[in-house]
């Protein structure tokens, strides 16, 4: 059919590459493709029907993020054409019934979903209109199998859309084919019968049939017969079937069609039997319950409507004219003259035949009405037909239909209606787009646009009115093109105002774009002259991308469009109507907003009157208001307004501001619901007072001190944080200034200690209660230095009591409390960060590196959040970097390559020395500090950290991992003395290659000493997880870099690596290891235990197979040790957890099948561990390892030189499937078959020892969840 694919290949690109290509490979396949059509035709309709969705996502996503591209119309005009050949060419009387074309279906589909995305309307301008096709589309119509319900819809939905376009030729119907009439009677069969169809063939069928029954030479009596379907399924609607509704709806929307399309004259002649078949539904409430039945009836009714009224314009309408953005002639406005009113007056526009007056009347009362219909499709039909109808009135009743319209926006009882003042909008802007609003109507209906820019009704935690605020943006929209700027320029300043404060402040996205849409046609619209260089540039401002963020809106566009203007406007905006917003978000962001704006007021009489502007508007609603929304808002509003002051020296209004805060608690308004956001708002009001310096005594200072020690101990973080910043502020603002006299510091006073550090010291001591503690925590890092470090008794007591809280085992109100022990640890760093390096001596710095390596770094500590020791673990790390970087400010240096980063100068060592102690010579001959050093840092000191941070680089946690690597090169850049430094930067940050981080940490195993052991057992826990992706990247780099080392290593010596396994195995098996910790020990045990695993099975640990052999009478000897430990970690004495015990059997049967050859000795020894653990009491473990024995013993029967036999191999395997391992029977049973398989596999039964039962529990003694607990336990899961 001569389509060449170079018309869709060379299309402009509109949407991404991706999407482009498969959409146009697709297309091409269909067309073009004779190999896929073959395929397709061999493989059946199946195929077909399994790529339909696959195809259909393809399309529809191209289709919809590009709507206007070239791309589309030639490939529907290639799938459309392509179709035409697969057309059935039959005579009209011998269709072809049961017609299938599996090529036509799959273009068809295609097709189909282009519609969908771009509207049949689009569609059918691209589909090809020629005469031939008429014959040939209607057979294939006819002939299709089945109804429309069937798979093939979608080729009957184009088929009929097809024929619709195809019947729109002025040709007459009997110069096409032989016989007109019959031609035209099918097509309305095959509609009607379409039009009774649930699905989307309806709306072709109407297309179809309003194009056929429209025609010139087209019978009216099947435009009658229609009217009498719908006259009659209206009336027995509700004693019909189910289909019913859908007949109902299919004919309304027909003719409703053809009202739209058909001739004015005929039309006319059916008016009256129309309007007598659709009133059921304008009378009966039942109807409206149907509301797409209902949504068609509107469109009917407007139609019918329009038709009975003359077409030409009223004279009176109003006309814009020539619409040129530059606005050329001002002075040749239009108005509206004396003359033309009465000319208007006494125009005869009205209906041409008395009879048909009521219908108008009926018409126009059914649109106003479903201006306030639920429906919003509805309301927006009934705004255009409204609009259409009063253009063709006269103008007296245009004016009654204009009122009615402005009425609602003035009635108190619709002002919660949303409905009715949407629709309302929608009507609006149709009526000054056509011309029917007048120039005088302008101010109320400005006024009523002003009303619904701010309309908002809220509905418990909700609101309406969204859909309003975006009518009236479009109302905004119109005007702006209905109206010139010498009628609307009187009052576009105002107007430019309400859009342009609904364009940044609104909460809904929608709206500010639109409102930022109808900014720019007002501001294109009325020309250079009315708003310069400042209309480009708030175009420019409010751009689509830039109003799409509420956040980037409120504070960064706030302060551009308050340059340009409208500070004022914006300010009042915000303290007027948006700090009492129901919506928080709107709330905090206004507060924001507030202080955006004052801060780019520079002038100090300026600053004044804001803070008095504010506080006599926020102050009362702060502190009295019942309003939680107001008091809120007021209370942030307040706060921010002041911090933005940064200086306040008022008095009067300083004595005004202290009592909203006491006036609160004495109204008890932080309770109820939300009350949280009030004591939020509080603390950053008491906040922001300190940090502008606003003049308190000292009462009312530690009266506010009082009010942020109260919600310190709140139950919730958020509260608890907000009090102590602003602790830490008021302390800095009003207790932090030192004074001098005679050369030495003012200490505080007892009454100020007692208030503060004395009063948090006892709290944490004490641990009342969880809250109480986190908040006391707070407070004391948040104090200044002066208060903590008045004397060294002190310092010295903050810190055993925060170190003590900080402990890992550490118990409040008798429970471990993991918020505590972060509380703690962040006061500890707040602290060190704040004092000064000389009162960090070195008994405090040992105490407090101990305090965060070896308790923080190692707390792992879970609950039913998870692992919430991880909290503890990262603030160790950063407080330990920091307590580093202050103890050594010298080493504080951004070169690289400076030995000082390593080494302090040695001479400004032996200085300092000198200067304190006189011991010159032990530095020279000792560069490197040590414990003896009087220093606070050293190198033991330096490693253990180093090691801390290298084995959380390699946890399984993300947020550990990205802590520790931001931590690292800080350490080595602050602290001193960090041994094999250059050798871990090297492996870690050097060579620019892409390797991953699992990798690069493997390369830094090869340390040796304390490093190895600390990254090792990092890279056990992430390699042994099977949470996440990394967990596999960790174990898949750690078995390649233990295969990369047992092949470098000489077999005469074991690898490195395999004795830190060995001993890892060992220690998690003994009961009497001091290290690691319980928790860690458990922590550590399934993910050492499938690493071990994992390595065994890759052959990377043989060398402690080859090395056993050889000295398997040693005791010592690692492959021994190994299977001892194993063994003990099997049993069901060591653990009742059966994750553990089958982890372990699962190293064991690596272990059988690594030593099978090589060690047979401890491969005897790993079987009879496992022959002795189906001893277990537990069923589901016996089973398990019933089930991996067989299968291994399967794998060694096909091993050469195995230790045992094929013969006994096969026996045991027989014997293992005899029996249900998983059964409740005697133990005795279980006992006489393992000791049958320790005989086949020649074990000494001495080896197999039967393992008892689980003790009994007194159920008498025990409440029911504590034995149904033993059940579980006993059941094994």
């Amino acid at each position: 059919f001569g389509v060449p694919v170079s018309m869709l290949t060379n299309a402009p690109d509109s949407a991404s590459t991706a999407d482009k290509s498969g959409f146009l490979r697709m297309v091409n396949r269909i067309c073009f493709d004779e190999k896929d059509q073959n395929k397709n035709q061999k493989h059946g309709f199946r195929e077909s029907e399994n790529e339909r969705e696959q195809n259909a996502h393809t399309v529809r996503k191209y289709c919809t993020t590009s709507t206007v591209s070239p791309d589309i119309t030639h490939a529907t005009e290639c799938l459309i054409t392509f179709a035409s050949t697969r057309l059935l060419r039959s005579p009209i009387c011998s269709p072809q019934l049961g017609f299938q074309d599996r090529k036509l279906d799959r273009a068809c589909d295609m097709l189909y979903e282009i519609c969908s995305a771009q509207g049949y309307k689009n569609m059918v301008k691209s589909v090809p209109h020629a005469v031939r096709d008429l014959h040939a589309v209607y057979v294939t119509l006819i002939s299709l199998d089945g109804s429309p319900q069937t798979k093939r819809w979608r080729t009957h939905y184009l088929l009929l859309l097809w024929l619709g376009v195809l019947l729109l030729n002025p040709f007459d119907m009997n110069s096409i084919v032989d016989d007109g009439t019959t031609l035209v009677a099918g097509i309305v069969q095959c509609c009607t019968e379409a039009l009774n169809e649930p699905g989307p063939s309806r709306q072709a069928a109407a297309f179809c049939i309003s194009t056929t029954l429209t025609r010139q030479d087209v019978s009216i009596h099947f435009m009658v017969d229609l009217v009498h379907q719908i006259s009659s399924l209206l009336a027995d609607l509700g004693s019909l079937e189910s289909q019913a509704p859908f007949a109902a709806m299919g004919a309304v929307q027909a003719l409703a069609a053809i009202y739209k399309r058909g001739d004015r004259t005929l039309l006319q002649k059916l008016a009256d039997r129309v309007f007598e078949a659709v009133r059921p539904c304008l009378l009966d409430a039942k109807y409206g319950t149907i509301r797409i039945l209902k949504h068609f009836v509107i469109k009917l009714v407007a139609r019918l409507g329009i038709a009975v009224l003359k077409p030409r314009n009223a004279s009176w309408c109003y006309t814009r004219g020539k619409r040129t953005l530059m606005m050329d002639g001002f002075e040749s406005c239009y108005e509206v003259s004396d003359a033309d009113e009465e000319t208007g007056q006494r125009a005869s526009v009205g209906v041409e035949d008395e009879r048909f007056k009521h219908i108008v009347e009926s018409a126009v009362g059914v649109l106003l009405q479903a201006t306030c219909d639920s429906e919003t499709k509805i309301r927006w039909s009934a705004a255009k037909g409204i609009a259409r109808i009063a253009s063709r009135l006269p103008r007296g009743l245009a004016d009654d239909i204009v009122k009615n319209i402005l009425s609602i926006f003035t009635d108190p009882g619709s002002h919660h209606n949303d409905n009715a003042w949407h629709g309302s909008c929608l009507a609006l802007a149709e009526l000054g787009r056509l011309g029917i609003l007048l120039p005088k109507r302008l101010p109320e209906s400005l006024s009523a646009l002003e009303l619904a820019l701010r309309y908002e009704v809220r509905h418990g935690s909700r609101s309406v009115g969204a859909n309003v605020r975006d009518a009236a943006c479009y109302v905004a929209w119109a005007f702006a093109r209905a109206y010139p700027p010498c009628v609307l320029g009187l009052y576009l300043p105002a107007l430019i105002e309400k859009i342009l404060m609904t364009a940044v402040f609104d909460r809904e996205v929608h709206v500010r774009r639109a409102a930022g849409a109808a900014l720019q046609e007002n501001i294109g619209r009325q020309g250079i002259q009315a708003f310069g260089s400042i209309g480009i540039k708030l175009t420019q401002t409010l751009s689509f991308s830039a109003l799409g963020s509420c956040e980037r809106a409120y504070i960064e566009m706030t302060p551009v469009i308050a340059k340009m203007g409208y500070w004022e406007a914006a300010f009042a905006k915000l303290l007027r109507e948006l700090v009492g917003h129901w919506d928080t978000r709107i709330r905090i962001l206004s507060a924001k907003s507030l202080y955006a704006l004052v801060n780019i007021v520079n002038d100090r009489s300026l600053l004044q009157d804001i803070a008095r502007r504010a506080s006599l508007v926020l102050a009362p609603l702060a502190s009295g208001s019942r309003d939680l929304a107001f008091r809120h808002g007021a209370l942030l509003a307040l706060a921010h307004v002041m911090r933005a002051l940064r200086t306040f020296d008022d008095n009067y209004l300083s004595a005004q501001l202290s009592t909203v805060v006491p006036s609160l608690e004495s109204s008890r308004l932080y309770r109820g619901r939300d009350g949280d956001l009030v004591r939020i708002a509080a603390c950053s009001f008491i906040a922001a007072l300190a940090s502008c310096s606003c003049p308190l005594n000292a009462p009312t200072q530690l009266r506010l001190l009082g009010s942020l020690d109260d919600s310190s101990g709140h139950a919730l973080e958020t509260v608890r944080t907000a009090a102590a910043t602003a602790v830490r502020v008021l302390s800095m603002s009003y207790f932090g200034v030192v004074a001098y006299t005679n050369g030495a510091f003012n200490e505080p006073d007892e009454a100020l200690l007692s208030q503060t550090v004395f009063k948090y010291l006892d709290i944490v001591r004490k641990g009342t209660t969880a809250s109480l503690a986190r908040g006391s925590c707070n407070c004391l890092g948040a104090l200044p230095a002066w208060l903590v470090v008045r004397d060294k008794s002190t310092l010295d007591v903050v810190f055993e009591t925060l170190i003590v809280r900080a402990w890992r085992f550490n118990m409040v109100a008798g429970e471990k409390d993991a918020e505590t022990r972060r509380g703690a640890l962040v006061a500890l760093k707040e602290i060190v960060t704040v004092i000064d390096s000389r009162h960090l001596i070195r008994k405090r710095a040992l105490k407090l590196h101990a305090s965060f390596v070896h308790n923080a770094a190692r707390d792992f500590g879970l609950d039913k959040r998870g692992d919430v020791g991880s909290w503890c673990r990262i603030c160790g790390l950063k407080a330990a970097v920091s307590l580093a970087s202050v103890i050594n400010p010298q080493c504080n240096l951004t070169s690289t390559s400076c030995k000082s980063r390593i080494v302090p100068c040695l001479l400004k060592r032996a200085a300092r020395i000198t200067a304190d102690c006189g011991c010159v010579n032990f530095v020279l001959a000792r560069p490197f500090l040590h414990v003896d050093s009087i220093f606070s840092w050293g190198a033991r000191e330096s490693q253990e950290l180093c090691c801390a941070l290298l084995r959380h680089l390699s946890e399984k946690l993300d947020t550990v991992r990205k802590v520790s690597l931001q931590l690292l090169p800080m350490l080595f850049q602050r602290a001193p003395a960090v041994p094999m430094r250059n050798e871990i930067e090297v492996r870690l940050f050097a060579n620019g290659k892409s390797t991953e981080l699992p990798s690069r940490l493997c390369t830094c195993l090869q340390l040796k000493g304390a490093y190895h052991s600390a990254i090792l057992s990092g890279l056990i826990q992430s390699a042994g997880s099977r949470d996440s992706k990394m967990g596999s990247l960790f174990r898949h780099a750690l078995v390649h870099h233990a295969m990369t080392e047992a092949k470098t290593q000489d077999n005469s010596d074991t690898s490195y690596l395999a004795r830190s396994f060995v001993l890892k195995t060992r220690t998690l098996g003994s009961r009497v290891s001091k290290a690691p910790s319980v928790e860690e020990r458990s922590r550590m045990h399934l993910p050492l235990l499938r690493c071990l695993t994992a390595l065994i099975e890759a052959g990377a640990l043989n060398p402690i197979f080859q090395t056993a052999s050889r000295v398997h009478s040693d005791p010592n000897a690692l492959g021994l040790d190994l299977v001892i430990s194993l063994t003990l970690l099997a049993s069901y004495q060591h653990s009742s957890d059966v994750k553990k015990i089958c982890a372990a059997v699962d190293a064991l049967l690596a272990y059988l099948s690594a030593a099978a050859v090589s060690a047979p000795v401890l491969a005897h020894r790993s079987l009879a561990t496992l022959l002795q653990c189906l001893h277990s009491p537990y069923p589901r473990t016996r089973a398990y390892i019933a089930e991996q024995l067989y299968a291994r013993l399967v794998e060694l029967s096909m091993v050469r030189d195995c230790f045992v036999g094929m013969g006994p191999l096969s026996a045991a395997q027989e014997l293992l499937c005899d029996i249900n391992w998983g059964a409740e029977v005697n133990m005795k049973f279980f006992d006489d078959v393992i000791f049958r398989l320790c005989h086949i596999l020649m074990i000494e039964k001495g080896h197999i020892q039967s393992q008892e039962a689980p003790p009994k529990v007194n159920h008498t003694e025990c409440d029911e969840l504590e034995s149904y607990a033993y059940l579980v336990r006993v059941a094994g899961y």
